[in-house]
């Protein structure tokens, strides 16, 4: 079982609950779950499933979503790991989604990215992204500060972040920024 909350400059907490089993080793094992994502103060919920297969610090995960009143999505995700050490790691992540909006527009969302953690809890990511079908492409860069961790990490208070740059398409020049605290524990 996992879950996490994080306040929303929009209102409420966005909260995450998931449940999931993995079998094998930390060198080689696949794992399926559910999950629930929802904000506090309204509005719609996503529910979905994952599998996933890791195997020497490289994986690939298949992950289904719904989000009521809007639609669902299909993404199929690889990681493979460029540096691990027992302070740093950084993977190559690669992605496809296929959305279906309610309305009937279908859409896919491809790209690929950056990610570096810390074994202090820190980390940043940098992801590109196209949308073809509506001629955008989008520079992310997401972060996270870990503020407090419990002694056997299970629960971590971090500060998190993040600037969205759009290109072309209907959000042409629109920058999207993000802050907050997320409280997450795991049990």
């Amino acid at each position: 079982m996992f879950g996490s909350a994080s306040s929303n400059s929009k209102g409420g907490l966005d909260v995450n609950l998931g449940l999931g089993k993995s079998v094998g080793d930390a060198a080689s094992n696949a794992g399926a779950g559910v999950y629930a994502a929802g904000n506090t103060a309204g509005g719609p919920a996503t529910a979905g499933v994952f599998l996933e297969a890791n195997k020497n610090n490289h994986g690939v995960s298949l992950t289904h979503s719904n989000t009521e009143k809007f639609g669902s999505s299909l993404t199929t995700s690889a990681h493979v790991n460029l540096l691990k050490t027992d302070t740093h790691h950084l993977n190559a992540d690669a992605f496809h989604s296929r959305t279906h909006l309610d309305n009937g527009f279908k859409f896919d969302r491809v790209g690929g990215g950056l990610t570096y953690g810390h074994s202090n809890g820190h980390g940043v990511a940098l992801t590109g992204s196209q949308i073809p079908q509506v001629g955008m492409k989008s520079l992310d860069v997401t972060g996270k500060a870990n503020l407090w961790s419990s002694p056997n990490r299970a629960t971590t208070l971090d500060l998190t972040g993040g600037v969205s740059k759009h290109f072309g398409g209907p959000f042409n020049g629109q920058t999207d920024k993000k802050i907050g605290f997320g409280l997450k524990t795991n049990f």
